[in-house]
């Protein structure tokens, strides 16, 4: 990820630029998956820990869970 930074106005603007090295792949996804499927936190989609969509928090290869499972 690289950070651009323009201004405009006096405004400093920041905008994140991924690139494809930055998001997880297919198999890291479906290991992380297979430790939320059996979490006691896992509802449908949602994590009740950190109130998250599971599958959004997955998508850059830098996430962590927030109970440290994965």
């Amino acid at each position: 990820m690289r950070i651009e930074e323009k201004i405009e106005n006096g405004i400093i603007i920041r905008t994140n630029i991924y690139e494809n090295s930055d998001f997880s792949t297919y198999d890291q996804k479906q290991l992380w998956l297979s430790v939320c499927d059996t979490c006691e936190y896992k509802s449908e989609d949602i994590c009740k820990f950190c109130n998250c969509i599971i599958e959004s928090k997955m998508m850059l290869n830098t996430s962590k869970c927030p109970d440290n499972k994965w």
